[in-house]
């Protein structure tokens, strides 16, 4: 039974494989996530499409009636200046049974002191200044002292992947902006939530020339790698935006044998999921 990862920090296997089952994963120009469903303003959201048949919970680990697991809810922080936003933002997360707002603030020099007391699981910080300011502002929320165990959703959009990289990089778990569907918005969050990184929209598949500020210096070269030719391929469908299945099905391997690949070149790259793999082969040119 798919499980959804609670980390995702490299080197944990069963993390490291959750991560790969994961039907929230997502991957840099390839969304599993629906688009939002029209319904009534006010409305609540659907039931969750991974929920079991046999409980209503919606938590994805619950077999059937007897069985129930409660699903945790993710303590949500809002980090955003414009109070119109910060309202929205609460209104969509609160109607999700899932998640609570458990806190918000527009004072960022006082960020760091309030984020020490709610200690939520998710900070989504709105849109300060540059991409860099902003990456910078996580990197101290995320020292030690602050709340190193929180995922940060930066509020903004990743113009090009060497952005999303960069944010990656910088410790964030993802972006999207404002101006999302609520249903994308509620899930995007369970993603961080749950330990999976998100970029919403996924940006444009242009290839990153030099690999430019988004090169990690200290990340192996694929050469360096020992990949089979097999792993080669795998992560270059990857990167083009295929699944699992598809990438099977391009391939003429079973769906098992792609995860079976992915997991160990995943591992050799240093990379913990999906996400950051796709964008590692873009950077390197392994998708072509």
């Amino acid at each position: 039974m798919t499980t959804l990862a609670t980390e995702t920090g490299f080197g944990d296997p069963r993390a490291l494989h959750a991560e790969i089952d994961n039907p929230l994963d997502m991957i840099a120009g390839h969304q599993l996530l629906r688009e939002a469903e029209d319904r009534p303003p006010g409305q609540a959201p659907a039931r969750r499409p991974w929920a079991s048949a046999g409980c209503g919970c919606g938590h994805p680990t619950c077999a059937g009636p007897g069985t129930h697991r409660p699903a945790p809810v993710v303590r949500v922080f809002l980090a955003e200046r414009h109070p119109v936003a910060c309202a929205g933002l609460r209104s969509v997360l609160n109607a999700d049974p899932d998640t609570a707002v458990v806190g918000s603030s527009g004072d960022m020099l006082r960020l760091p002191d309030t984020l020490r007391r709610v200690r939520p699981d998710v900070v989504l910080l709105g849109r300060g200044g540059t991409l860099a300011e902003d990456l910078a502002l996580v990197s101290r929320l995320r020292t030690s002292d602050v709340v190193p165990e929180a995922r940060f959703l930066l509020l903004r959009r990743a113009e090009s992947t060497a952005e999303a990289s960069r944010i990656l990089l910088a410790g964030a778990s993802g972006c999207f902006p404002l101006d999302l569907p609520e249903d994308r918005i509620i899930k995007a969050v369970a993603i961080a939530g749950a330990g999976g990184s998100v970029i919403l929209p996924a940006p444009p598949p242009a290839r990153v020339a030099g690999a430019g500020p988004a090169m990690d210096a200290a990340e192996p070269l694929p050469q360096h790698c020992n990949l089979t030719h097999r792993e080669s391929e795998v992560l270059a469908q990857l990167a083009a935006g295929l699944s699992n299945a598809e990438i099977g099905r391009e391939l003429a391997l079973a769906e098992a044998t792609v995860k079976k690949h992915l997991t160990s070149a995943m591992r050799k790259i240093g990379q913990s999921d999906r996400l950051r793999a796709a964008l590692y082969a873009h950077r390197h040119g392994l998708a072509g």
